[in-house]
């Protein structure tokens, strides 16, 4: 029966069952062979063995399925578990800020990626001002100490939650159960990050326990980890000005988790996890933009252009501002699963509550006063500045004001109010944002002796799921005095720019502390409150299937979704309805050509509902009031978008040429449609009633409607070798390469015919030795270009190839006590981007090629203890 006899459930419990210390045992899970339930459990242990765990998980899954291990508690091969993921041929990730945040597989972007959490939705927020409210889970919230393992679904079965067009990650936690009768770690860390130039504590703990009987165990872990982040860079904000910049965070993580689980009998287990993971997010934008004369507006001239946009000419004045902000975020998950094996049958049943609340608390602008004069700016004698390099360069031979840029300071700077200016009221305000589910979960496993099925499983889910984003401005009196004599206030350097700049800051908690004393309430602004309500069933039935040469799953889900959408309009609350259904069919097939080739053969079709911020009904305004005239946006959404639906097909060969050694190639295609289409057409200040400063009433508005429209086709082959050459040494190497197109330029208001997210060619590179003393990895992940596409000013933009260099270090001081070392991005690798419109645009940024953004990007040193007994 080739890999289908005693030889695979042998190799499964010995290797595949050493999942217990992370991944669930997906191995076994619906090949049809009982495994001994006498067989020890073996745990995973080191890097060679995490590998074979991950690679015995990928061998005997019915799908098509990778698989990252941890090496032991608190040794997932990654600080962060995005960057863990991006190991896995065909899985990229962004890393805005220094860190993994966002998962993207196969090239249909991060927001079309599920992530579960031991099978299930895990409501997530953000704690960016203007992070639009999404589907996909933000990576930098998880702790890897948390995580046992991690599965990559890349093709889909009828059991598993939908909603992963571009495939689904399940992060798998641990139960006490499977751990030793008391198990305890520990580990203390710092943390060294190279922008800020500072060095923080990382601490995490997990104790678990098991009765003399083993049928009843308790696990409890915590992490708490701290750092300062500070990200530099250029800005343009085109055809207004562009600036050195700079962005810090203190950063302040919590989490806990607390797993209870009782086996009564061999029958019965029952199972309930909770977890609590918290984010303190404060931050501070800093930015001295050096704005340009040659304007629509101004009276200067450019000397060189792109495409009719200046990249070289003269300045205007310099503009100094800093916009604190008091941000956090937090995720919470209750779960219950209850499950039952007769004879013959099993059970299972799952219900949970998880809630998230994020955004930000307080957000103020503090900007140049000259003159107590708002946003009046100092001239700059004989200033140019010269893009047309590919960077942002400028000349101040006389300086801003007489002085150089780390020099230069505003002789008045004043919070945003009122006072003012009146319509600057909304930069004092909070933007709090809400996402909760509730879910309910029924399965049904029948043996039977249906020729080659095995057996049938059927279940249903319900779910009931809400989101919010409302946004609040803070009311202050008239005799509040916004403006402050900086000669009063005490200055700092902080590093800015891509390159070497400085700016004078102050400290930002004068500023917050002044505006907060002066609040006496807050209005409600109803033209941004979004409300997402959604009800959804999914039904199933799916049928395992083996023979001496093949085995897998066919069957097919059923899912209905229903919608509302409520909103105000001229200050009455209204509401908008829509739902949809679908019928979801797969099938997986692997085929043992020998006992250690495997052919795959897939097909399915999936389902990924709209993102929340598209389906808000009421406007969303971009650009408005922000002193560039020229981008103002009003974009109305739809809650009747139809669910992003694709079908897929998977064609791959497998070879082991031994038990932790892997040769493999697979194609892969996806056919997508419903992308939602933004189409664009100008109005006047007059038509769209918003208050609007003199300057933007003279451009008025771009009205983006979003609709479901056009489709994308993605084609795509992977690679993977994974070699343990059986001295200590070890290799895993992996190449995607990607294809996609849509299938209407106008899909997207860049026109490019490509989808956003997507790299065509991805690689990774690891090489590992490990003795009994001793594990040093060292890996380097590569992904060629790719579009980045965001609503309002940052707009659409190309961010060049980036690749980075990891290393990490274990030395096994004795039994239990292990020295680590760590490094993310050894080699400081830089984020370009630029603009990227496939068409003539005259005087905006996002021309081809115009050098709109470029950020420094941060090395990331760890050194640390952690023990286990």
């Amino acid at each position: 029966m080739l890999a289908n006899n005693f030889k695979k459930s042998l190799l499964a419990a010995n290797i595949g069952l050493a999942l217990t210390a992370g991944v669930s045992g997906v191995a076994v899970a619906e090949t049809g062979n009982q495994v001994q339930e006498d067989v020890e459990v073996i745990e995973v242990r080191g890097i060679r063995r995490s590998l074979e765990a991950s690679l015995n998980t990928k061998r005997f899954s019915d799908s098509v399925v990778d698989a990252v291990t941890a090496e032991d508690i608190g040794k997932m091969p990654d600080k962060n578990v995005a960057e863990s993921l991006q190991r896995i041929p065909g899985v990229t990730v962004q890393r805005q800020w220094g860190e993994g945040a966002a998962v993207s597989i196969r090239g249909v972007g991060n927001d079309l990626t599920l992530t579960t959490l031991n099978g299930q939705n895990v409501a997530s927020t953000g704690w960016f001002v203007f992070e639009p409210a999404k589907r996909s889970f933000n990576y930098s919230l998880l702790p890897s100490e948390l995580v046992g393992g991690l599965e990559v679904y890349k093709s889909s079965q009828a059991d598993l939650l939908e909603g992963g067009v571009g495939g689904t990650v399940v992060v798998n936690t641990r139960k006490p159960l499977d751990l030793d009768p008391l198990t305890v770690y520990g580990s203390v860390e710092a943390l060294h990050s190279s922008d800020s130039d500072t060095t923080s504590p990382q601490l995490s703990g997990l104790a678990s326990w098991k009765n003399d009987d083993e049928n009843f165990g308790v696990l409890i872990a915590a992490v708490s980890q701290e750092r300062e982040l500070q990200r530099q860079g250029n800005e343009a904000f085109w055809q207004w000005g562009a600036g050195p910049v700079a962005f810090e965070q203190e950063r302040k993580r919590n989490a806990y988790a607390a797993t209870f689980q009782f086996a009564p009998s061999d029958e019965w287990d029952i199972t309930f996890n909770a977890m609590d993971m918290e984010m303190e997010a404060n931050n501070v934008n800093y930015a001295l933009f050096l704005t340009q004369a040659d304007t629509t507006w101004g009276g200067g001239e450019s000397e060189a252009f792109i495409e009719g946009t200046p990249v070289r000419g003269p300045l205007n004045v310099g503009f100094w501002q800093a916009r604190p902000r008091e941000a956090t975020m937090s995720s919470e998950v209750y779960d219950l699963k209850v499950e039952y094996k007769g004879d013959g049958y099993e059970l299972s049943f799952q219900a949970g509550d998880t809630s998230s609340t994020g955004g930000t608390d307080f957000e103020i602008e503090v900007f140049d006063a000259n003159g107590r004069a708002p946003e009046s700016g100092t001239p700059i004698v004989d200033g140019t500045y010269d893009f047309s390099n590919g960077n942002q360069t400028w000349n101040l031979p006389n300086g801003i004001g007489g002085a150089s840029i780390a020099d230069y300071v505003p002789s008045h700077v004043a919070i945003a109010s009122c006072q003012t200016n009146a319509s600057h009221c909304s930069r004092m305000n909070r933007t709090p944002k809400t996402d909760e589910e509730q879910y309910f979960q029924a399965d049904a496993k029948f043996e039977v002796d249906f020729g080659p099925i095995t057996s049938l499983k059927t279940g249903l889910r319900y779910s009931t799921h809400e989101t919010t984003s409302r946004r609040y401005e803070f009311i202050t009196p008239d005799s509040f005095d916004p403006y402050f004599d900086t000669s009063a206030l005490t200055g700092e350097k902080i590093d800015i720019g891509f390159g070497d700049y400085q700016m004078t800051k102050f400290d930002s908690a004068t500023f917050v502390n002044a505006a907060k004393a002066a609040v006496t309430g807050e209005t409600e602004d109803l033209g941004a409150y979004s409300h997402i309500e959604e009800d959804n069933l999914a039904l199933y039935v799916m049928a395992n299937f083996s023979t001496d040469s093949s085995r897998g799953n066919f069957g097919i889900r059923y899912v209905s979704t229903d919608a509302t959408s409520h909103y105000y309009l001229d200050g009455a609350r209204e509401k908008s309805d829509a739902d949809y259904s679908e019928f979801l069919p797969s099938a997986n097939v692997a085929f043992d050509l020998t006992e250690d080739v495997i052919l795959r053969v897939a097909a399915s079709r999936t389902l990924s509902r709209p993102q929340y911020v598209d389906m808000y009904v009421n406007p969303n305004v971009t650009g408005a009031n922000d002193n560039v005239p020229n981008n103002q946006n009003w974009i109305v959404g739809n809650v009747g978008l139809k669910p992003f639906i694709a079908n897929n097909f998977d064609l791959g060969v497998e070879y082991y040429f031994n038990e932790s050694s892997l040769v493999s190639v697979g194609f892969f295609m996806k056919d997508v449609k419903n992308f939602m289409s933004v189409s664009q057409r100008q109005a006047t200040a007059a038509e769209i009633d918003y208050p609007l400063n003199a300057e933007e009433q003279a451009f008025g508005w771009t009205v983006e409607e979003k609709r479901s429209q056009g489709s994308a086709n993605v084609e795509g082959i992977e690679f993977q070798y994974q070699q343990d050459f059986g001295n200590g040494f070890g290799t895993v190497y992996n190449y995607t390469y990607t294809e996609t197109s849509v299938s209407d330029k106008m899909l997207f208001p860049d026109q490019n015919p490509v989808l956003a997210d997507s790299s065509r060619h991805t690689y990774n590179i690891t090489g590992y030795y490990e003795n009994e003393m001793f594990e040093v990895r060292a890996s380097y992940n590569w992904r060629s270009e790719y579009m980045i596409r965001d609503v309002g000013a940052y707009g659409n933009r190309l961010h060049d190839d980036y690749g980075t260099l990891d290393l990490s270090a274990t030395w096994h001081v004795t039994e239990n006590i292990d020295l680590r070392l760590s490094v993310v991005n050894l080699l400081e690798e830089d984020a370009i981007q630029e603009g990227n419109n496939n068409f003539y645009s005259e005087y905006t940024g996002f021309t081809r090629g115009f050098p709109v953004y470029a950020y420094e990007m941060p090395r990331l040193i760890s050194v640390g203890a952690s023990f286990r007994f």
